[in-house]
Protein backbone atom coordinates (compact mmCIF):
# COMPACT_ATOMS: atom_id res chain seq x y z
CA UNK A 1 0.00 0.00 0.00
CA UNK A 2 1.25 3.41 -0.93
CA UNK A 3 -1.39 5.97 -0.74
CA UNK A 4 -5.19 6.14 0.99
CA UNK A 5 -6.84 5.28 -2.11
CA UNK A 6 -4.96 1.80 -2.47
CA UNK A 7 -5.75 1.31 1.72
CA UNK A 8 -9.62 1.73 0.52
CA UNK A 9 -9.46 -0.25 -2.62
CA UNK A 10 -7.36 -3.02 -0.76
CA UNK A 11 -9.16 -3.12 2.25
CA UNK A 12 -12.75 -2.80 -0.01
CA UNK A 13 -11.48 -5.69 -1.36
CA UNK A 14 -10.62 -7.80 1.77
CA UNK A 15 -13.92 -6.75 2.90
CA UNK A 16 -15.34 -8.57 0.33
CA UNK A 17 -13.70 -12.12 0.74
CA UNK A 18 -15.77 -14.76 2.88
CA UNK A 19 -15.29 -14.93 6.50
CA UNK A 20 -13.43 -11.80 6.98
CA UNK A 21 -14.83 -8.95 8.96
CA UNK A 22 -13.90 -5.42 9.85
CA UNK A 23 -13.69 -4.35 13.70
CA UNK A 24 -14.65 -0.27 14.04
CA UNK A 25 -15.30 1.55 17.36
CA UNK A 26 -18.60 3.51 16.46
CA UNK A 27 -21.42 3.93 13.94
CA UNK A 28 -19.64 6.88 12.70
CA UNK A 29 -16.71 4.81 11.97
CA UNK A 30 -19.07 2.48 10.04
CA UNK A 31 -20.68 5.26 7.83
CA UNK A 32 -17.03 5.87 6.63
CA UNK A 33 -16.28 2.77 5.93
CA UNK A 34 -19.42 1.93 4.09
CA UNK A 35 -18.69 5.30 1.95
CA UNK A 36 -16.42 3.31 0.49
CA UNK A 37 -18.21 0.38 0.02
CA UNK A 38 -16.48 -1.56 2.42
CA UNK A 39 -18.52 -4.58 3.60
CA UNK A 40 -19.01 -6.95 6.75
CA UNK A 41 -18.62 -4.30 9.30
CA UNK A 42 -18.92 -4.75 13.28
CA UNK A 43 -19.20 -2.17 15.30
CA UNK A 44 -18.62 -1.66 19.50
CA UNK A 45 -21.13 0.70 19.99
CA UNK A 46 -23.79 -0.33 22.66
CA UNK A 47 -22.41 -3.70 22.38
CA UNK A 48 -20.89 -5.96 25.39
CA UNK A 49 -17.46 -7.19 24.08
CA UNK A 50 -18.11 -10.80 24.63
CA UNK A 51 -20.97 -10.52 22.71
CA UNK A 52 -19.11 -8.78 19.59
CA UNK A 53 -16.48 -11.28 20.47
CA UNK A 54 -19.16 -14.25 20.21
CA UNK A 55 -20.27 -12.96 17.22
CA UNK A 56 -16.97 -12.61 14.97
CA UNK A 57 -15.63 -15.98 16.60
CA UNK A 58 -19.10 -18.04 14.65
CA UNK A 59 -18.74 -15.97 11.51
CA UNK A 60 -14.80 -14.67 10.66
CA UNK A 61 -11.26 -16.17 10.23
CA UNK A 62 -9.99 -12.54 9.87
CA UNK A 63 -10.71 -9.81 11.71
CA UNK A 64 -9.13 -6.29 10.53
CA UNK A 65 -9.47 -4.05 13.43
CA UNK A 66 -9.70 -0.38 12.77
CA UNK A 67 -9.43 1.32 15.88
CA UNK A 68 -8.74 5.24 16.81
CA UNK A 69 -5.32 5.35 17.00
CA UNK A 70 -5.67 7.25 20.38
CA UNK A 71 -4.93 5.74 23.80
CA UNK A 72 -7.90 4.36 24.23
CA UNK A 73 -8.15 2.57 20.57
CA UNK A 74 -4.78 1.05 21.61
CA UNK A 75 -6.34 -0.59 24.45
CA UNK A 76 -9.16 -1.69 23.10
CA UNK A 77 -7.29 -2.90 20.06
CA UNK A 78 -4.76 -4.64 22.39
CA UNK A 79 -7.85 -6.43 24.27
CA UNK A 80 -9.53 -7.82 21.16
CA UNK A 81 -6.42 -8.81 19.42
CA UNK A 82 -5.55 -10.68 22.71
CA UNK A 83 -9.43 -11.80 22.94
CA UNK A 84 -9.75 -12.94 19.29
CA UNK A 85 -6.27 -14.63 18.90
CA UNK A 86 -7.25 -17.03 21.98
CA UNK A 87 -10.07 -17.91 19.96
CA UNK A 88 -7.94 -19.32 16.46
CA UNK A 89 -9.27 -15.73 15.27
CA UNK A 90 -6.55 -14.31 12.99
CA UNK A 91 -6.24 -10.44 13.39
CA UNK A 92 -4.72 -8.07 11.04
CA UNK A 93 -3.92 -4.19 12.33
CA UNK A 94 -1.80 -3.19 9.39
CA UNK A 95 -4.72 -1.11 7.98
CA UNK A 96 -4.85 0.68 11.26
CA UNK A 97 -1.23 1.17 11.92
CA UNK A 98 -0.57 2.60 8.25
CA UNK A 99 -2.94 5.40 8.82
CA UNK A 100 -0.35 6.58 10.92
CA UNK A 101 1.45 7.45 7.86
CA UNK A 102 -0.78 10.32 7.16
CA UNK A 103 -1.55 11.44 10.55
CA UNK A 104 -4.95 10.20 10.42
CA UNK A 105 -6.07 9.19 14.27
CA UNK A 106 -9.62 8.71 13.75
CA UNK A 107 -10.97 6.39 11.32
CA UNK A 108 -13.98 8.66 10.54
CA UNK A 109 -11.80 11.47 9.48
CA UNK A 110 -10.26 9.30 6.64
CA UNK A 111 -10.65 11.51 3.74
Amino acid sequence: MESLEDWKKILKEMSSQNRVCILVEGKRDFAKLSSFNIQNIYTLKGKRFYDVVEEIIENCDLCIILFDLDKHGEKMTQKFQQLLSSEGVEIDTSFREFLRNFNIEEIENIP
